[in-house]
């Protein structure tokens, strides 16, 4: 076989993915020529999507069997990929099936198509026993002539191989490019694993089916593990054994094939790689008592696909689906998987210049102060979701917004109160409001994390400048959520804005075209008038029924029984359900402006215990009327900060913007000195 260069091919190229290694993130991209192409036949109801093509690729010295994924099927019906034509590897996985290794061709490049088949290459595999059995006898050689104790018979070549391998401490592969990767213990560290003994396991496949390179049992049985580094889809039988390193609520789904319930994991294992695994309905049932954050289990019998990387924020490129037949075991943590695999950007400055809009992002940061907690309705299933805002600053003289959800939000402020650090996971970066962040299902938040676990150093940095800085009531930092923010968020003192801002900076005027996307505005003002003078009252009726879809939201109209009528929910109630809704004219030094303000707003303005209905009862069927005006004078010329949804709307035939409070709270005088000594100490 000729060792000179083939033309237009990479020297040695199958043999690069034959040796290829799922330690290393780096992956070889030879050119190769495809020699052959076969189409898999499958069964009679398989459609076009499901087609499976069998490849050879050649480097012209030596050939190696192949797959193509079913995403690049289309290179095969286009006729871009065609029997002798030359492409170069971009993305690949080895297998090992029935004892011999296959290339799945994940992604290929057209290099252009030679007509012709390049060299008289041979099988990669043949060589590679051929070259093993000429070092072997090499070694043989060299072994006979040292050994004082030279036994008649002949040693096996892979006991010799073994031997000498594992005596001379030697870290590097066995000096033979054709050999295979082969299994590592995993309790040995990643940067020995190739110490380990090549030859301990001659039965690499023993799960049978996919096959794989497995990582081998630290507890001594005969259970072999497989890193999720090397999980995919072609395999049929693998074990892991990972920590559980996020555990998600019980939730529920509902399509055109059923209904059940879900809840998903991430697990981590000692390759560093953590995957996402989902269990539903009865699995549910089963092990979501069982799976504990933190601990380590051993699983198997899920079945892999391939991740939905809009929803999974995981390393592995597949995910789990889990049903009651999955075995799981929890076993004994012997502390080698760690607990989190971070990956910090430098400090929360950096969202603005070094983190993609959508993109997912790790911090160490400190919970300076904590929201109050909010509802938001669902647009599409309706449920009203909590929410709360959690400030997060760091040594950056800088402050992002965390939005956490759900049960989350409901104990954040007792969770959060002592100003924490927390190692934040995986949070979703927006623009929604400058920048800031927000959490989803694979999120995970860590108080106090470990030093081991986040970096010592950048601990004690984050540490000792909240000690002597950041904890000063007098110290300023910037805020990156800034005023365009939405979603009743306050933003900081120097992000405010006068009322004349609406007028000077046109807000709303981007809503009357076609993106209909409102502007905010924060500002501090003084309620002058409240427009009580309704007729029927500054309320609406609204549907009586408190659960899904309503909520006490829609409108209900009384009906000639005497009944109210949602047509929400088609129901008819005994009662209804007052909710304020009224117009308001605030003003700071700049501008006067009228505002709507509606319930949730209405009834923190006018004071603790005041409701709609609470008003009817007493001022329109009472005889308190006295009480109605004092309610609402009391709430006139008082201070708030508040947050409005500035949009053009459509009022008969004439479009008006209209401001909307959305947030609102009292003026905290103490700190709104601080804030403006701080101001006037900048200029």
């Amino acid at each position: 076989m000729s060792n000179a260069p083939i033309p237009n091919l990479t020297p040695q190229g199958v043999t690069q993915l034959y040796n290829h290694s799922s330690d290393t993130n780096i992956k070889p991209t030879p050119t190769l020529q495809i020699i052959n192409i076969k189409k898999v036949s499958g069964s009679a109801s398989s459609n076009a999507n499901n087609e499976r093509y069998r490849v050879v690729l050649s480097d012209g010295q030596c050939y190696i069997q192949g797959m193509l994924a079913t995403q690049i099927n289309y290179m095969i019906t286009d006729g871009t990929l065609v029997e002798n034509c030359v492409v170069q590897v971009m993305d690949f996985i080895t297998n090992l099936v029935q004892g011999r290794t296959v290339v799945i061709l994940l992604n290929a490049r057209p290099k252009g198509k030679q007509g012709y088949k390049i060299g008289n290459p041979v099988d990669v595999s043949t060589a590679a026993t051929a070259a093993a059995s000429s070092s072997n006898k090499q070694g043989n050689s060299n072994y006979n002539n040292t050994t004082t104790n030279n036994n008649n018979g002949a040693k096996p070549m892979y006991n010799q191989q073994r031997q000498q391998y594992n005596n001379n401490g030697n870290n590097n592969r066995p000096n033979n490019m054709y050999a295979r990767p082969q299994a590592v213990a995993s309790n040995v560290s990643p940067q020995n694993r190739y110490a380990s003994n090549s030859y301990n396991n001659q039965n690499n496949n023993s799960f049978g089916g996919g096959g794989g390179t497995h990582t081998s049992n630290p507890h001594g049985n005969n259970t072999l593990y497989t890193p999720i580094s090397q999980l995919n889809i072609y395999m049929s039988k693998w074990t892991i054994r990972a920590r559980v390193t996020n555990k998600g609520p019980i939730k529920t789904w509902s399509n055109a094939k059923g209904e059940g319930r879900l809840f998903s994991l991430d697990l981590l294992d000692d390759s560093g790689t953590d995957i996402r695994a989902t269990f539903f309905k009865e699995a549910v049932d089963r092990f979501y008592d069982l799976m504990m954050l933190n601990h380590v289990y051993t699983i198997s019998g899920g079945k892999l696909k391939v991740a939905n990387m809009q929803w999974n924020t995981c390393k592995s490129g597949f995910e789990i689906t889990c049903d009651v037949n999955t075995e799981i075991h929890e076993v004994k943590d012997d502390g080698r998987i760690q607990r989190n695999v971070y990956e910090f950007i430098d400090d929360i400055a950096a969202l603005e210049t070094s983190c993609e809009v959508n993109g997912n992002a790790d911090l160490l940061a400190v919970v300076k102060s904590v929201g109050p907690v909010g509802t938001v309705t669902s647009k599409r299933t309706q449920q009203e979701l909590f929410k709360c805002d959690l400030t997060l600053v760091d040594q950056s003289n800088t402050s992002v917004n965390l939005t956490v959800w759900g049960e989350e939000a409901k104990t954040a402020a007792s969770k959060y109160d002592r100003t924490p650090i927390v190692a934040v996971k995986k949070v979703r970066v927006s623009d929604y409001g400058g920048r800031s962040l927000g959490t989803s299902s694979g999120t995970n938040i860590v108080l106090d994390p470990r030093g081991e676990d986040v970096g010592v150093q950048r601990l004690e940095t984050l540490k000792s400048w909240w000690r002597n800085q950041g904890s000063n009531v007098s110290h300023s930092v910037k805020s990156i959520s800034g005023s365009a923010g939405g979603g009743g968020r306050m933003v900081s003192f120097e992000d405010r804005k006068p009322i004349r801002a609406i007028k000077d900076e046109n807000m709303g005027g981007n809503s009357a075209s076609m993106d209909n996307k409102p502007d905010w505005l924060t500002v501090k003002a003084c309620f002058t008038f409240l427009k009580k003078d309704k007729e029927g009252g500054p309320w609406y009726t609204a549907c009586g029924n408190a659960d899904e879809p309503c909520k006490n939201r829609p409108k209900a109209t009384m009906t000639t029984e005497g009944t109210w009528h949602c047509d929400k929910c088609n129901r008819a109630m005994p009662n209804c359900v007052r909710r304020f809704i009224f117009s308001a004219c605030i003003t700071d030094d700049t501008s006067t402006s009228w505002v709507s303000i509606f319930n949730e707003q209405a009834e923190m303005l006018l004071g603790e215990g005041i409701t709609a209905d609470m008003l009817y009862e007493r001022c329109f069927e009472g005889s308190e009327q006295e009480m109605f005006e004092s309610v609402f004078n009391k709430a006139n010329f008082t201070d708030w900060v508040l947050k409005c949804r500035v949009k053009s709307e459509m009022v008969g035939d004439e479009q008006r913007v209209k401001t909307s409070v959305v947030n609102l709270m009292p003026v905290d005088y103490v700190q709104e000195s601080r804030d403006m000594l701080a101001a006037i100490n900048k200029m």
